[in-house]
């Protein structure tokens, strides 16, 4: 393997503080595969089996997750390196939540399960750095719980569900969904709904499209309320 797929296997959240010595027994032992995904081409599809440890070292790549009530869908686009939801490999559903779709060439590192138990059992820098990746998610997903103010108005409870809804706090988003079910799901009226998103357009946080909730950046849209 090159210096370079060293080099960023390295900025990838398990890999890092692991020496090249760890880096080259495992390049060398395990069956990993590394693939080129062309641009378009689904790498996982939602409620998929997770059998894999996937990163993803570069490309462009679309999160899509579908409510599994059919209400809404989420869009995300996120930069390579990243990791395809390594929690998906544990648990009472060891499924993919979200369809991963390459939107440029994508390269991929590709470590089979039993492979992925072998590195977690064998070397504790990857142990503990998957740990506190999990830790990191559980809080993220717990924080919000907690968080909410009796006097937040309308636009808040907007800002608070998209940020609920999400996988990353960086970037460009969409929320497809009806006027009349996002209003439901946040107990208000289509109206009242309309009128907060609206104003929230003429502020430059979103755009409006029919069924569709553009944010070029969640970024700007968090510190509308000051949510994190």
């Amino acid at each position: 393997m090159e210096n370079s797929i060293f080099e960023t296997l390295l900025e990838l959240p398990f890999f890092q503080g692991m020496g090249r010595s760890d880096m080259i027994q495992i390049v060398n032992s395990l069956p990993l595969q590394t693939k080129n995904i062309p641009t378009g081409r689904n790498i996982v599809m939602q409620d998929e089996k997770c059998q894999h440890l996937i990163f993803v070292l570069k490309g462009t790549l679309r999160i899509v997750t579908r409510a599994d009530h059919h209400l809404f869908t989420v869009s995300e686009r996120i930069q390579g390196p990243t990791v395809i939801q390594p929690e998906a490999l544990f648990g009472i559903y060891p499924h993919y939540r979200s369809t991963y779709q390459a939107l440029t060439e994508a390269s991929i590192i590709s470590i089979p399960k039993h492979a992925a138990l072998q590195i977690i059992a064998s070397y504790d820098v990857f142990r503990l750095n998957l740990l506190n990746y999990l830790s990191s998610i559980i809080f993220k997903k717990q924080r919000p719980c907690w968080n909410i103010l009796p006097t937040e108005s309308l636009e808040q409870r907007i800002v608070r569900f998209i940020l609920q809804h999400i996988q990353y706090p960086a970037g460009e988003k969409s929320l497809t969904v009806r006027m009349v079910d996002l209003a439901d799901i946040l107990n208000d009226t289509r109206i009242n709904v309309s009128q907060s998103l609206n104003r929230m357009q003429n502020e430059g946080k979103l755009m409006l499209k029919r069924k569709e909730i553009i944010i070029p950046s969640i970024e700007k849209l968090s510190e509308y309320n000051e949510l994190k």
